[in-house]
This record gives structure tokens, C-alpha cells and sequence, in this order.
């Protein structure tokens, strides 16, 4: 069994992970920052906390100073520095990734009836290079790179009310304001997830920039770089995971970059948490990733223990082959349920003329999801490691309900026959049924390569389900960017992927036609994203989530109203089969036994930028 020991009193009180800081500490830093402190390199560690730095009530124990965290890496994105393993919003998860606390800022004010929310920062808060965090630097990211067209053509909805983007004011430095013209319910919610990006070291950057450096030094660095354009090299230099030049208020910094084989992100200097004892967190010296050419390499690697902690790209399906390697490679297995769930998405606003009603009927729909016989598929293809679902939402989300995993989600292929009977779609002779024109039913149903490890074998068997049915589907899998780019624009009908299964509001798109990327009506969420210019107008059926989601969007005083409005939306799904879910599949992580701190368990979410959640600087190591 793992630990997972939070403190009594925290527990107590509901505080998660975090707490204030009430009193002053005797500060202590990690040997290697003592050494540069003796050598006049950095100064003492109190003179680089804040006023109140932030204390984080380890999982388990207090930790021990130094190790080097292996991790493995296939393309840059992978060190996550600026999201997973740098999750450092304004706001921030808990530890049970529902409820906000406070992250960056200090504490936060909510007025002018949810249309304000005004966030104090910590006094004497420091960039990784010791320069001063100010609200200049959130005001920055707001006027130089929110609203610059050249770098951020399109501002994200998240940021907008009632087609008003937000305005950002700084009335001192340790004040920021964000002003909706709506009130805004979920805004601290969207900040928690959306919000890492907009921390940004305005004395660093500045350079870059053409509207505070010198034409003559920005052309300078420009062909340095051997770069055409300025909004180039700005993306370059703001990158986490590629820039070891950048300032940070993460807890690790990139300092051994790519194209190394062998990448380095050291402790941040002037990181602003300490644990209950006055310790200045992270406890672990350095993040080492090891580049791999492939994830199948990564795997292999994890097994011959050359991780410390990882879960990224981890597959299940070698789940047998991890436990073999257990003993020999020093790691511990663990499995954790998944709140993602692998669906096939119908198109609710087919191209085809001839298809689309009958993609419309819920009755073809219900048929799709009574025959699949998901025990028989969950031993086929995952050795027992998932659980059936109906692909809408989790245990885990603000909105479940037991029931909405329930319905539909039998194997019943007597059900499915008599529905499809129902519809017209006769059998030929060959046992294939037919439009109710007559012609015959033959569809494709693309597959999107995702991160989830899903094999093709499941979507090959679920196919096989249907044939069993008299639907002829043909399996065909796309390279990840066309398929995104088909379904987007309407032209996938049948389209094999995965669905968010918690804090799906602040990332609607997944159950309300909200963007050309809801994936279930593409055309329907491109009218809506559009404010009716492209697109199809969706009908009252979807009207209603989208006026569902912008009343629960804007409610900041009443919990009741907006979970009911939450559950209105999931049980639409629940009774349309909008989707067809498939399972619920096991992660695996593995952890080396010398890494601890890490949490009974794990959600694996996109939403609570996994590990970060769980709050990365308490891990720590030993020699073990």
C-alpha cells in the first residue's frame, strides 16, 4: 500500500496541500545553494523568499535535500516545464483537483458581483535571476502578448465575456485586476487550468519585443538567430522547455537544453514555498531527462529502472512486463483509474444528406453503444486493466452522478437489432444492413493516434461488435494533425478518440458545441465560436447546453443552481448518446523506491496538469 499521510490538522480544516504562512521561520536552503551562498553567488535564503512565502504540508513526511529525478522525454514538449512539471498559475488546484486555492497570488477579492476579481501577490517575490515579480510582469503578458494581433491573433474564449475580451489593470505592484463585463463564476476555476501561460518576466522579454527594444538590437538578435520575423524569436526566448535563459517561478529551471541528449532543469534559487519546518522547497536538486527516440524506447527504459517517477507515455498494455521488472529495476507498479474515456464521436451534423438523419436519431446512437460487450473487450485488449464507460464525465468531476455511467452501457445486441429494425435498416444477404433508402451502410470510422495507448486493436473489435449487428465499419487510423484538422471541419462522421472526464467547464468543448473542436457537432460549435458568421445554426436540442453552460459560466453565489445546471448537461449526454463510451483505462506510473511523497493516488488529468496538482516540489528522494 502507498502512503499517503496528510496531516490531521490540514485534514481537519480542508486546507489540502497549502497553507499560509502565520509566523516567521528559520529559513534553510539545499546544500547546493548554501555552497553558492558561501562563494557570494546568491544571497542568504531569506533575503530571496518572499515576505510570506507560500508553506506546503508535505504528503507523508518532511523530505531530505538532493537527488537527480529521472524522467525520460521524447520531443520537447515532454519536459513540461512550463505546464506539468512548472504548474504555477495565479491559482491553483488542491490536492483533490476540485476545489481552488491560492497559487502565485496571495489571496484574491471578488467584486462588483463576480465582474472584478482583484489578486494580491506576495511582497518581495523574486524571479529565478532574484529580479522582482511585480503586477508590471501580468500586464506585460496582457498588453505586449494577450492583445498583440501579431503574437496572439485570436484571444481565447476563457478570457472572454459577452464578446468583451477581459481588461487587466495594475493599481500597485502587488495588485492585478481582472474586469469582465459579465459576471464570471468560473474565471478563478479558468485560471487553475488556463492560467500558467500568463506569467511572464517583463525585464527579460522586453528585449524581444518591438515595442519596447531598440529596432537596431532587436534586427541584431534577430539575424543572430538567423530569423526573419520578431514574433519568432519572442516565442523562442518565452519557452520554458527550450530557453535556459528564462527567468521562472517554477520550481525547476532549464539549464542543460536540447539538443542535448541528456536534459538538465536545476532547483530554482529564489523558489517562494518552504515546507512547515522553514525549508526552502523543491527538496530534489535537478530534473535529468533522457531523450529516447520513441515512447516504445521510453517504456523499455522504465522497465530496466532508469525513472524515478513517470507517467508520461507509460502504457498499460506492458503492464504484465512492469511487474516482471519490478524487483530487478528498483520500482514500484502503480495503476490509477483514468477519469478520461475513450468514445467514438458521432457527428451530429453530417455533410452527407442521406446520413445525417440517421446519425440524428438517438435510437441508431443507443444501438452503437448496447453492442459493444465492453467485459469481453476490457480482457481482450487491456488484461482486465479498465472499466466500462459510457464516456460522460468521472468520479472524479464537480458534476457526476452514478447514473450516468449506467444507462446504455449493457451488452445487448438483441436491444441494438430491434432498434436499428426499427429505424428501416434491413439486412441483404450477406447479413449487412442497409440504409432505409436501400443503399448500403458502409462507413469508416477514423482513429486518432492519441497519448491515451490505445491500440488499434480496440477500435478494430469494436467494429467487429457492429458487424455482429450488420454495420459495416473499416478502421482507418490518420496521422494525429489530419485528423484533428477532418473532424474539425465536419468530414469525419465516426471519429475514435477520447473525451474530458473531469472539470470538463472550464474546457467546454467537450459536451457543449463550443468550438469547431467539439468534436460531436464541429459545425454546430463553429457557429457558436463564430457568433453565427461560418457554420451551422444548431438547433434547440443544443441551443440549450450552450445556454446551459453560460448561465453555470456566470453564477458566483449560488453552488446549488450551478451544479444543477452542470448535471442538466451531463444527463443530456447521459439520455443522447452523443458519444459512444468505451472504458475507463488503468494509468500506469512507475516509482522508483527511493522517490517518495508521491500520493495513494494519482488523477490523471490534462485539466490539473498532472503531476503538477499534486505539488511536485515536496517530492524528495533518498539513496535507496
Amino acid at each position: 500500500m502507498r502512503p499517503f499521510v496528510l496531516r490531521r490538522l490540514l485534514a481537519t480544516l480542508g486546507l489540502g496541500i497549502l497553507a499560509p504562512l502565520r509566523f516567521a521561520a528559520a529559513y534553510q536552503e539545499a546544500p547546493m545553494l548554501a555552497d553558492r551562498v558561501q562563494a557570494g553567488k546568491l544571497p542568504p535564503v531569506e533575503q530571496r523568499l518572499p515576505e510570506r512565502p507560500e508553506v506546503v504540508h508535505p504528503i507523508g513526511e518532511i523530505g531530505v535535500y538532493g537527488g537527480a529525478w529521472r524522467r525520460l522525454a521524447v520531443v520537447p514538449t515532454d519536459l513540461a516545464l512550463m505546464d506539468r512539471l512548472g504548474y504555477e498559475p495565479l491559482v491553483r488546484w488542491d490536492a483533490s483537483g476540485k476545489r481552488v486555492i491560492p497559487g502565485v497570488a496571495e489571496s484574491w477579492d471578488i467584486r462588483d458581483s463576480g465582474r472584478t476579481f482583484a489578486f494580491r501577490l506576495r511582497k518581495g517575490m523574486r524571479w529565478s535571476d532574484g529580479e522582482p515579480f511585480t503586477s508590471g510582469d501580468i500586464l506585460f503578458w496582457y498588453r505586449d502578448f494577450l492583445c498583440n494581433k501579431d503574437l496572439n491573433p485570436v484571444v481565447p474564449k476563457w478570457l472572454q465575456v459577452a464578446g468583451r475580451v477581459v481588461d487587466v489593470a495594475a493599481p500597485d505592484p502587488l495588485t492585478v485586476e481582472f474586469r469582465f463585463a459579465e459576471p464570471y463564476g468560473l474565471f478563478l476555476e479558468m485560471l487553475a487550468f488556463h492560467g500558467s501561460p500568463m506569467l511572464m518576466p517583463e525585464h527579460y522579454l522586453r528585449q524581444f519585443h518591438p515595442a519596447h527594444a531598440a529596432p537596431d538590437r532587436l534586427a541584431a538578435s534577430l539575424k543572430a538567430r538567423g530569423l526573419d520575423q520578431w514574433i519568432q524569436l519572442f516565442a523562442l526566448q518565452a519557452d520554458n522547455n527550450g530557453n535556459p535563459d528564462l527567468p521562472t517561478l517554477k520550481p525547476f529551471k532549464l539549464t542543460v537544453p536540447l539538443p542535448a541528449a541528456r536534459v538538465i532543469a536545476e532547483r530554482n534559487p529564489y523558489y517562494w514555498k518552504v515546507d512547515p519546518d522553514g525549508k526552502q522547497l523543491p527538496y530534489i536538486d535537478s530534473i535529468a531527462y533522457t531523450m529516447v527516440q520513441n515512447t516504445e524506447i521510453g517504456n523499455f527504459k522504465a522497465m530496466t529502472g532508469e525513472v524515478d517517477f513517470q507517467e508520461r507515455f507509460i502504457n498499460s498494455q506492458y503492464y504484465t512486463l512492469f511487474m516482471q521488472g519490478r524487483e530487478r529495476g528498483g520500482y514500484r507498479v502503480w495503476r490509477d483509474y483514468d477519469p478520461v474515456s475513450s468514445v467514438v464521436y458521432i457527428n451530429q451534423y453530417s455533410k452527407d444528406d442521406e446520413l445525417r438523419p440517421l446519425l440524428q436519431d438517438r435510437r441508431f446512437r443507443i444501438a452503437l453503444s448496447v453492442a459493444i460487450n465492453r467485459p469481453e473487450l476490457i480482457d481482450l485488449v487491456y488484461a482486465g486493466l479498465a472499466e466500462p464507460s459510457r464516456g460522460v464525465s468521472s468520479k472524479y468531476d464537480t458534476y457526476y452522478f452514478p447514473e450516468i455511467d449506467q444507462k446504455y452501457i449493457d451488452y445487448d445486441p438483441e436491444l441494438a437489432n430491434r432498434l436499428l429494425d426499427k429505424l428501416g435498416m434491413t439486412r441483404g444477404r450477406n447479413g449487412m444492413r442497409r440504409m432505409p433508402d436501400g443503399k448500403p451502410f458502409k462507413q469508416i470510422m477514423h482513429c486518432h493516434p492519441s497519448e491515451l495507448g490505445t491500440s488499434m486493436d480496440q477500435w478494430q473489435l469494436i467494429s467487429d461488435y457492429w458487424r455482429e449487428i450488420g454495420l459495416d465499419f473499416i478502421v482507418k487510423q490518420d496521422a494525429a494533425a489530419l485528423s484533428v484538422l477532418q473532424v474539425s471541419n465536419g468530414n469525419s462522421d465516426f471519429w475514435a478518440y477520447a473525451v474530458a472526464g473531469m472539470q470538463w467547464a472550464v474546457d467546454p468543448l467537450w459536451y457543449v458545441p463550443w468550438a469547431n473542436t467539439s468534436y460531436f457537432a464541429p459545425l454546430y460549435g463553429r457557429y457558436v465560436a463564430s457568433g453565427g458568421k461560418s457554420g451551422v445554426k444548431p438547433p434547440a436540442e443544443f441551443q440549450r447546453l450552450v445556454d446551459w453552460y453560460l448561465e453555470l459560466r456566470s453564477i458566483t453565489d449560488n453552488e446549488p443552481r450551478k451544479l444543477e445546471l452542470g448535471r442538466q448537461i451531463l444527463k443530456q449526454w447521459t439520455e443522447e448518446c452523443y458519444t459512444i463510451g468505451v472504458v475507463h483505462q488503468q494509468q500506469l506510473t512507475i516509482v522508483s523506491k527511493r522517490f517518495h511523497n508521491v500520493p495513494d493516488e494519482i488523477i490523471q488529468d490534462y485539466r490539473l496538469m498532472t503531476p503538477g496538482y499534486i505539488g511536485i516540489e515536496q517530492f524528495y528522494m533518498t539513496q535507496e
